[in-house]
């Protein structure tokens, strides 16, 4: 048995009624090492621990580079770049799932779908919103990213674009290949960019792209996605790419805050892209939120 939480704003965390004993402790924040220790609980004891996390130096050329490929396995090993980047997009998967568990919330977010015709014409197709709350849960499978037909053209079908926790989801893990680039601009700004792609006896329509790490804080800031083999999933469609942007809406809380997803058809008689865009709101914390470092 064990439990999780976050600390407060101060960085302090207690654990109530905790019975005698020997027990397991592991503090963890992004960009930092954690600390794993054994802690010994004595009867009619309070005890006070103060932990000290380094942070992670990552040594990356300042030219880009390519890492080994690594795939599966539970993520990457054998290249210690790869593998100690790797490391902090767990970290920042591992809180978003922690988030998740211990301050549910709801969020707004508004949509934009926008047709493309095959003379580059822009119309505005449908402007909405929708409200989620964060245990909705649609599980990774391989090659099951691509949901049933949703409207009379077999094109119109929910697409599962990866999300954070997934990182820390062995079975995502597993059923792709990661590769350190090195340092990437995207949007002017320098990161620390994560490649991964399906592993190759995955042949169904899946998911490849790349992750987006603040070279400073590790902080997950970008993810970009494509639909690998589109066509054996959704009829018609030839491309789809889609841009995943992730901000601060408290100190050390992540959440995306803009998807831009664009969708390439290879039938003549349809429009030549459709483009959703998704904006964040608002999110309305269910529990009080204590601002965890």
């Amino acid at each position: 048995m064990f439990s999780r939480r976050f600390t407060d704003q101060t960085g302090a965390f207690t654990f109530a009624g905790v019975a005698p004993g020997t027990y397991h402790l592991l503090a963890r924040q992004i960009g930092y090492t954690p600390l794993d220790t054994v802690l010994a609980v004595l009867a009619d004891s309070a005890p006070v621990l103060r932990i000290a996390l380094s942070h992670v130096a990552i040594q990356l050329p300042p030219v880009t580079v390519t890492g080994k490929t690594t795939c599966g396995t539970a993520g990457p090993v054998g290249a210690p770049e790869l593998a100690a980047v790797f490391d902090q997009l767990l970290e920042n998967a591992r809180r978003f799932e922690l988030l998740a568990d211990s301050f549910p919330h709801r969020f707004r977010i508004e949509r934009i779908f926008t047709t493309v015709d095959r003379q580059g014409r822009n119309e505005v197709s449908q402007v909405d919103t929708f409200e989620r709350e964060s245990s909705f849960r649609w599980p990774y499978r391989p090659g099951r990213i691509v949901g049933p037909p949703t409207g009379p053209l077999n094109n119109d079908r929910l697409v599962r674009l990866p999300s954070l926790s997934d990182f820390a989801d062995s079975t995502f893990v597993d059923a792709h290949c990661f590769r350190l680039v090195g340092r990437d601009t995207l949007a002017g700004s320098t990161f620390i960019r994560v490649d991964f792609a399906p592993v190759a006896a995955l042949r169904s329509t899946d998911v490849e792209g790349a992750a987006y790490l603040d070279p400073v804080t590790y902080q997950i800031r970008y993810t970009t996605v494509r639909l690998t083999r589109p066509e054996r999933g959704i009829p018609g469609v030839a491309a789809m790419v889609a841009t995943i942007h992730f901000s601060e809406i408290a100190p050390g809380i992540l959440l995306h805050d803009h998807v831009r997803s664009v969708e390439t058809f290879a039938w003549s008689h349809t429009p030549a892209e459709r483009i959703e865009e998704q904006r964040l709101l608002g999110v309305h914390f269910l529990r009080a939120l204590i601002h965890p470092q």
